[in-house]
């Protein structure tokens, strides 16, 4: 288990050896080398902090890559039939698919059925989706238009251990996301709370969540239910003269937003000279920033993820691959604002329409005498592609009211804090359980969004 203060030594390369195992799958091999390091007494407390999260990041790593290569094939050959080996090894070669080595065999990500399908749908179907107009483009459109309000959102969330894993009688402890009133959220009512909740959050949380003592019990699930009213300020930030944004009137509070925060928040030498070449010789700082989010929006490609707690450094990778899913693509613009001197934090939580309510993480930065601004890479990115230039200028700026904001800062954590490592020490959306004497990680937790009453102001 690790400490919320030993995550930045997360950042720590790890010995050559290790790293060899890894990477070649061979992950007996690499405990067993961890555990020789960890024996030596004159071992650095950085150098131990990092290995001890290794053997946590091995246990992520076979978790999250369970598919063999010929039953990722037999997948992929169902939905499309017409698919060679030769073409779904290009796939592979070309980083459409997630894959590691484990024990001398390659393992597909679990979710990397759900990317193609996602992301390119035409491997699959041999067509691409017709991309059809939503509640978000209605939205944009009444901005426009100059009749925009917002909306309503009432939600119910449960999270629950699954039957097969629940020890029956034993304490647990339970952190259920659950919404403060913040930023666009007003007239927030929690209208119920099941079972009664040992504490609730306050607006001073970053990661605010329900929580709950109680006795194992299978069938038992912990809920929260609660509505607010969501509009956004829409800003254009394209009639911003940008010689008007005074950057070194910066208030010190913001300034804090300005720093690295390791692991994933890294001034590494590659994200320096990235951002450099981004905004070459441009000195405005909101043209940076537009700079910047064009080039996560037009060179990152979506993928779904492995769980963040297995990946050392999310901003990097995202860098150096040019693929990720929302919480990635924000990051990595979040990085490359304060590198180049621009305040900007973390924001997530859940896109909540009629039909559907999920997970979703987005950016923020700051512009003095205007305040806090939105950025959502992912939404702009996705726009980008599909040749929806005014969804991807709106998501520089804005969001839509169809969301709900929960956590308002990245690796922050939770009060009463796990005693337990969390599946995400850097967000929470979903929630977490734990037993007094271990943490319930994998297929063992499950957890619910229902849509009750989402429409339009």
């Amino acid at each position: 288990m690790i400490k919320y203060e030993e995550i930045p030594y997360l950042s720590v390369e790890l010995p050559e050896d290790v790293t060899k195992e890894k990477w070649s799958g061979n992950f007996d091999e690499e405990r067993k080398l961890i555990d020789m390091f960890l024996s030596q007494t004159d071992l650095s407390y950085a150098m131990r902090c990092r290995l001890e999260r290794e053997k946590e990041n091995i246990e992520i790593l076979l978790r999250n890559y369970t598919i063999p290569e010929e039953e990722a094939y037999r997948m992929v050959c169902e939905a499309n039939a017409a698919v060679t080996k030769e073409e779904f090894d290009c796939w592979r070669r070309q980083e459409k698919m997630d894959w590691i080595y484990v024990h001398g065999k390659r393992m597909f990500s679990n979710s990397f059925f759900g990317t193609l399908n996602k992301v390119y749908p035409e491997l699959l179907n041999g067509t691409a989706c017709e991309e059809k107009a939503d509640e978000v483009d209605d939205y944009i459109a009444s901005v426009d238009a100059g009749t925009a309000s917002g909306a309503h959102i009432h939600i119910r969330q449960e999270l629950f251990i699954v039957d097969d894993a629940v020890e029956e009688g034993k304490k647990i402890r339970v952190h259920v996301p659950l919404p403060v009133e913040r930023d666009y959220i007003t007239d927030l009512q929690i209208l119920r709370v099941d079972p009664a909740p040992d504490h609730l959050p306050s607006a001073a949380d970053h990661q605010p969540t329900a929580y709950f003592e109680d006795t194992a019990e299978k069938g038992k699930v912990y809920s929260v239910e609660y509505c607010f009213e969501s509009k956004p300020v829409y800003r254009d930030l394209s009639e911003i003269d940008p010689s008007s944004i005074d950057f070194s009137a910066i208030p010190d509070e913001e300034k804090v937003y300005l720093q690295e925060e390791l692991p994933h928040l890294q001034f590494t030498p590659y994200l320096r000279y990235l951002a450099q070449e981004i905004k070459g010789d441009e000195k405005n700082p909101l043209r940076i920033a537009r700079k910047i989010y064009d080039f996560v929006t037009t060179k990152v490609v979506y993928r779904y993820m492995r769980d963040y707690a297995g990946v050392d450094n999310i901003s990097q990778y995202c860098a150096a691959s040019l693929r990720g899913d929302c919480g990635v693509q924000a990051l990595l613009f979040i990085v490359l604002c304060r590198i180049s001197g621009i305040p900007a934090k973390w924001q997530s939580g859940l896109v909540a329409n009629p039909n559907y309510v999920g997970q979703h993480d987005w950016a923020m930065f700051y512009l003095p005498s205007v305040g806090w601004v939105y950025a959502d890479p992912s939404y702009g990115g996705s726009a980008y592609r599909k040749g929806r230039t005014r969804r991807w200028n709106y998501f520089f700026g804005n969001l839509d009211p169809y969301r709900i904001p929960i956590n308002d800062e990245f690796q922050k954590e939770f009060n009463p804090p796990k005693k337990f490592s969390r599946i995400d020490p850097y967000d929470n959306q979903s929630g977490e359980i734990e037993y007094e004497d271990h943490g319930v990680y994998g297929d063992d937790l499950d957890y619910r969004f229902t849509p009750v009453d989402i429409h339009a102001r």
